[in-house]
């Protein structure tokens, strides 16, 4: 199925007491481009990221390894406000895989079976990852939603309409963690590194 994912890396890092998440090194490669060549995994036509106005290297970095980049002007605005700079760059409504950059143990073969199963089933569906009964990332959405999230760009974050739409709510279930392990703060970054140590 043609479709699109979109890898939204505009993040302020809030929580990581003034670092920069998306740079921090995790095996030797900084973690939004991790995530992103995880990303890049996914058969679809085509890929997006969404950046900060003052992201060249970042965004050198992402159309190197084939995404297109779009530049969120207020990403204090928050995660809507970057979906919604995503939607303005589709030139139509298509079915979407929504991930975050600070998902760094994503592998290319979950987000590949992801996208699959997703095209497996009914268009008008939503897919969703789950690791013991948590909702996890990437997010997968069919045209007729994403058609409905472009209509009040910005206005609406893609949670609340899920709770407005629960019956194309699809999940599935998964023993891998990466799903759920986004990393927000110091703690978390550390946490990452001694489970990446332990697993060498």
């Amino acid at each position: 199925m043609p479709g699109v994912a979109i890898l939204l890396a505009a993040g302020r890092s809030a929580r990581m007491q003034g670092g920069d998440k998306r740079w921090l090194a995790v095996e030797g490669v900084p973690m939004a481009l991790r995530t992103a060549r995880a990303v890049g995994a996914a058969p679809v036509s085509r890929r997006l990221a969404v950046v900060r106005p003052e992201d060249d290297d970042l965004a050198r970095h992402l159309t190197e390894l084939g995404f297109a980049c779009v530049v969120n002007a207020e990403p204090d605005r928050g995660r809507a406000s970057s979906l919604a700079c995503a939607w303005a760059a589709l030139p139509q409504a298509a079915p979407v895989l929504i991930a975050l950059a600070d998902l760094p143990e994503l592998t290319g073969t979950l987000v590949r079976d992801l996208w699959q199963r997703f095209c497996a089933l009914d268009k008008r569906a939503i897919l969703i990852p789950r690791h013991r009964e948590q909702w996890g990332h990437p997010r997968c959405l069919g045209a007729d939603h994403v058609a409905a999230l472009r209509a009040q760009a910005g206005e609406r974050a893609v949670p609340d309409y899920l709770a407005r739409h629960p019956e194309a709510v699809r999940f599935w279930d998964v023993d891998d963690s990466a799903v759920v392990r986004d990393i927000d703060t110091p703690a978390d970054y550390a946490a990452l590194c001694r489970r990446l140590a332990s697993n060498a």
